[in-house]
């Protein structure tokens, strides 16, 4: 057998995207334990069975194994900073966080996505990883969108564009209403392109963000939320990663705005839209494009009013 290399198998086991947890319990010895974990994954309905993973290296691996129950808390995409802190090699990884009490007695993380508390029943070896098995007792959920990751980053969920708007079910007669046809017009244009830019690895979000700290330098968050209708916690989210990235800085005066490096990715952007855009109007004479877009001009003002 063709011998692998370890670190191109963890590249390729990357490229399926997971959501993240943090699987917290109470060790033999009352001290709470919290570790970051991707593996987890549903097992069974019926009866209700979980099971994750855990690097045999662990320093939590023998008091994980003596536990009667855990929890899993499924991270929301507006807890980055929760998943570095418990993936963190630091001591008390409980050090201003704040929990919940939950039924079985276990820390359970605040405003997460779910969380499932679990009954320890197995522990079986799978190579380097010890596989745990749990037993679902309790859970809850809320409405807020899971945090993701994949290729080594985290990533934000995001109904496929070619989800985005279902096409409204209309009778004959209705084709003709202006909204329906804006509506459909919008989908032919936009789930393309959206595919377009993810494939290239550049988030819709991102995009949209960038170009409005492009038109708008010194916007605050609240606006762009607005001005790009994607909402607060994707917007907070794709803020920190721009800045992470270098694409874009926050003046306390001044707002949002992009940095050289981000200039060069908006005309990177911009000259995949105007590419794009010349591909959908091709075959449309002057006079119509300009009719058009003097037409969608009126009802964008009309809509500012």
């Amino acid at each position: 057998m063709t011998k692998i290399d370890p670190r191109e198998l963890r590249n390729c086991f990357g490229k399926f995207a997971t959501g993240i947890t943090v699987i917290t319990a109470v060790g033999p010895d009352g001290k709470k334990i919290g570790l970051t974990v991707n593996s987890f994954s549903s097992l069974s309905i019926d009866p209700p069975m979980i099971l994750w993973s855990l690097d045999n290296r662990s320093n939590n691996l023998d008091a994980l194994k003596e536990a009667s129950h855990f929890a899993v808390n499924v991270l929301a995409s507006d807890q980055m900073d929760l998943s570095n802190n418990f993936a963190s090699p630091k001591e008390d990884k409980f050090e201003g966080i704040e929990t919940l009490e939950g039924k079985c007695a276990i820390p359970l993380l605040k405003d997460t996505v779910a969380h499932l508390e679990c009954k320890n029943v197995n522990q079986y070896p799978g190579g380097d990883h010890t596989i745990f098995i749990g037993e679902v007792e309790h859970f809850e959920m809320g409405d807020k969108k899971p945090l993701l990751y994949a290729n080594g980053n985290y990533g934000l969920a995001a109904r496929h564009p070619s989800n985005q708007f279902p096409e409204p079910e209309a009778k004959s007669h209705d084709g003709d209403f202006v909204m329906l046809m804006l509506l459909k017009s919008y989908r032919e244009i936009a789930a393309p392109f959206h595919r377009e830019l993810m494939d290239e690895g550049i988030p819709v979000a991102h995009a949209r963000l960038i170009s409005s700290i492009s038109r708008n330098p010194g916007i605050i968050t609240a606006e762009l939320a607005s001005d790009t209708d994607v909402d607060m916690a994707t917007v907070s989210m794709s803020l920190k990663m721009l800045s992470d990235n270098g694409h874009i800085n926050m003046d306390d005066d001044k707002g949002y705005y992009l940095t050289e490096t981000g200039e060069e990715y908006m005309l990177s952007i911009r000259s995949r839209v105007k590419r794009f855009e010349d591909e959908v109007l091709d075959g449309f004479s002057s006079d119509e494009i300009d009719m058009l877009k003097k037409t969608l001009q009126k009802l964008i003002n009309r809509s500012d009013i």
